[in-house]
């Protein structure tokens, strides 16, 4: 018995070290233009083929050109909720112990446009009691062709800062590519690209690949032109 409990323990240790040594900010999107709504909630599942400089492998490293890197599967949980029309607050969550809050405005447009952007920002973490920080700005553009597809673009510059390692920052620039089928319950694909690296270091390319939904709570929701046109014909009738 005690061997199997020792055993067990060595495996959670070996699996808690090698995801402090190679943590990475979360690269996943599924993200329109558009805000949720006053009043309005929204939570967002995927599954997510990601990839992640080595950080283990940099740290036993000196001058360094050719940035390790390994991919990992992950699950993402989010949520979204609408303080205004026009301004969402939201948090992440994934399998990778990466933790991110932050908010979302809509510039352009409002709900039932056709074109939207919107601006964000986001400050993560990766495991609750680590010293692996990120810092996030990124830029919502989407065209909605109908009422219930989507295609979306969403540039991000990403900071990773930490003095975990003696890591003292790495950028990511890139963005996300997508797209959502689907109104008030969606469902979509996601694919990012970035360059990510360091001043010591030399830069790599990262993509992540994944599929969701999203899943919208509240009433306050535009009404579809089909359900108008119902009631335009119903009233027209009286």
């Amino acid at each position: 018995m005690n061997s199997k409990c020792q055993f067990f323990s060595i495996k959670i240790i070996i699996f808690l070290l090698i995801i402090i040594a190679t943590g990475c900010a979360s690269l996943t999107g599924y993200q329109d233009g558009k805000s949720v709504g006053e009043g309005n909630g929204e939570i967002a599942v995927s599954l997510n083929l990601s990839q992640s400089p080595s950080f283990n492998e940099l740290e036993d490293s000196t001058g360094i050109v050719d940035i390790p890197s390994f991919s990992f599967p992950n699950i993402e949980v989010g949520g979204r909720y609408g303080v205004t029309e026009k301004l969402d607050i939201l948090v992440r969550v994934n399998t990778n112990f990466n933790f991110n809050a932050g908010v979302k405005y809509q510039l352009v447009g409002d709900r039932n446009s056709a074109f939207a952007i919107g601006v964000g920002a986001e400050l993560g973490t990766f495991g609750l009691f680590s010293s692996l920080w990120n810092a996030q700005i990124p830029v919502y553009a989407s065209y909605h062709p109908t009422e219930k597809f989507s295609i979306y673009l969403a540039p991000r510059y990403i900071y990773q800062f930490s003095s975990f390692a003696g890591l003292e920052g790495w950028s990511y620039l890139g963005g996300n590519f997508g797209l959502l089928f689907g109104n008030k319950n969606k469902f979509g694909f996601d694919v990012g690209i970035y360059r990510v690296g360091a001043n010591e270091t030399g830069r790599i390319g990262l993509t992540s690949f994944g599929v969701g939904g999203k899943f919208g709570l509240g009433n306050n929701y535009p009404e579809s032109s089909s359900k108008n046109r119902s009631k335009k014909t119903r009233k027209s009738s009286l």
